[in-house]
C-alpha cells in the first residue's frame, strides 16, 4: 500500500528543499586545485556546481550517514542511491533582489 506520506518522501522535489549554506574558500581552493580544467568545454561555474553536487551525493550516500527512518522495511530504496537534480547557486545577490522589488 502506498500511502501520500510515504510517495511525498520518496518523491522529494526542488519545491521541497532551498537550502542556503556558506562556502568556505578552503573549499573553493580545493576545487580550483584539484577539480577545475580549464580546457573543459564546461564553464567554471558548471564544473563547480557538478563538484558541489558529487561531494554532497556522496556525503548523502555515505555508510556511516544515519538513516532518517523514511527507508526502513524497503530494501530497495534503502539500496538506491540517493541524488541532487539540480543545484541552482546565487551569488550575494541581495543587492540585485532589492532592485527587483
Amino acid at each position: 500500500m502506498n500511502t501520500y506520506v510515504d510517495w511525498d518522501v520518496k518523491t522529494i522535489t526542488a519545491g521541497d528543499y532551498t537550502v542556503e549554506f556558506n562556502l568556505e574558500v578552503e573549499t573553493y581552493e580545493k576545487f580550483k586545485k584539484t577539480y577545475y580544467d580549464e580546457r573543459n568545454p564546461m564553464s567554471e561555474n558548471a564544473q563547480f556546481k557538478l563538484y558541489v553536487q558529487n561531494e554532497l551525493e556522496d556525503r548523502l550516500n555515505a555508510e556511516d550517514f544515519p538513516s532518517q527512518g523514511y527507508d526502513d522495511g524497503d530494501e530497495a530504496a534503502q539500496l538506491a542511491r540517493k541524488k541532487i537534480a539540480q543545484i541552482t547557486f546565487a551569488y550575494e545577490n541581495g543587492k540585485v533582489i532589492d532592485w527587483l522589488m
